[in-house]
This record gives structure tokens, sequence and C-alpha cells, in this order.
């Protein structure tokens, strides 16, 4: 079983010891997104990601498995995505012949080891695992190299629904873990207070006028005017 640092220095299938079935450029039409992809994607990163591709070309093959006359992503549903935003009509793809349980354990991994998904999405992936796979909390610690206690608290913080979290990052806190804890406690009545913020505190800057010489006291006054012109700052 493949742990967290095994993902450093090689590919997705290698670290779980898959074998590659075949590698092929796979029109786009015949990829279809996996239905239980455990990261929900922004437009902006997807946006960002398809400018990087149309300098750069494709960096990394994705990864499918056949389903009938279509092939599922495993891994690179945002590079998948990418691709249509740049109207490309294929894209690199490496077969696997992986079942579908592993499928999703690599999916969730490959999340994981890029560090693009935060700890809700990351308890949403853990509670399918746990609820719809019947895997226990030891087997999924295995899968990420996690603490079984820390399986069971993001598996706790998925109880909140994606409106509560996009609303908690659209006021500028962080989706981390003491944070996400803090909002189920408050949607469950049991207190709670988020304290992280991505947003710096207003810098204050005190400056005694008093010891400057009067032609420098005149400068900075002048200066500091039109700088609150420029931004709009009043007072």
């Amino acid at each position: 079983m493949a742990k967290r640092s095994d993902f450093a220095g090689m590919d997705l299938l290698t670290a779980f010891g898959e074998k590659e079935s075949s590698k092929a450029e796979i029109s786009l039409s015949d990829i279809v997104p996996n239905p239980t992809q455990p990261r929900v994607f922004g437009k902006e990163e997807v946006s960002d990601l398809s400018e990087s591709m149309k300098r750069l070309g494709l960096i990394e093959p994705i990864v499918v498995k056949k389903q009938g006359k279509k092939y599922q992503i495993v891994a690179g549903e945002r590079r998948y995505q990418a691709a249509k935003i740049l109207k490309w009509d294929k894209i690199a793809a490496i077969e696997t012949s992986a079942s579908e349980d592993r499928c999703f354990e690599m999916a969730l991994a490959e999340n994981e080891k890029r560090k693009s998904l935060n700890p809700w999405e990351v308890g949403r992936a853990i509670q399918f695992l746990r609820k719809e796979k019947r895997k226990t909390a030891e087997e999924v610690s295995k899968v990420l190299g996690f603490t079984e206690r820390y399986v069971k608290q993001l598996s706790s913080i998925a109880r909140l629904d994606q409106k509560s979290v996009e609303d908690l990052l659209r006021s500028g806190k962080d989706a981390s873990v003491k944070n996400l804890e803090a909002l189920l406690k408050h949607k469950e009545g049991r207190g709670g207070e988020m304290i992280s913020s991505r947003k710096s505190a207003p810098l204050k800057v005190v400056v005694q006028l008093g010891k400057l010489a009067s032609n420098q006291r005149e400068k900075f006054l002048k200066e500091l005017s039109s700088l609150k012109k420029k931004y709009g700052i009043k007072g």
C-alpha cells in the first residue's frame, strides 16, 4: 500500500503498484469525468491551468479507465477541463485496468499529492470511501498516510454542506481544519469561533509629526494626501 511519501518521486500508477495498460492520444469526446471526483473545481484555477497548457502543452498525461465505449478519468480532471477550454481534439492519456475502488483511492491520493484539496474536500472523499465502499478508518489512513484520528476528524468535517464552506471562503477565512471544525460546531449549536483568516489585519502607521523638520513634515503630509486621494481613503 502506498504511503504519502511514496508520491514525491514517482508517478501515481507506480506508487500504487498498478501497471500501465497503454499510452495514447484519446479524443476528448470519448472521455467522461469521474462522478465521484473528490475535488470541487473553481473556474479561475481551470482557466489559469489552460493558460499554462496553451504556452507549455500538457506536461503530464491524464490517467483513464475504460468504461464501455468511453474512458473515465482517474486522475487529471483539471487538465481535461483545461483542454476543453483550449478546444483540443485529443489529450495524452495513460489507461489503467485498476479496480473502481483503487481508481478512487488514486484520484484522492493524486489530489493530496498536489495539495489541491482543502480538508473539507478530503473529508468528503473519506466519507465516500467509508460509507459507500465500506473502508475502515485504518484502511483509509494507509492510503493517505494519515493517522486514524485525523481520518475520523476529516470525516466529521464532511458533515458540513458545500454552501457553508463556500461562504466561509468568501468571508476571507481559511478552510483550515480548525475553522471548519468551529463552523461545524456553530452549525450544530455547539459554539465555535473561527480565528484564522487569509486577510491580514490593517497596518497601522504612527508618525510623530512634531519630531520632523518643517520641510519634512510638509513633504510627508503632501504625499499622505496624495495616497489618500489615489486609494479613496477618507479621514
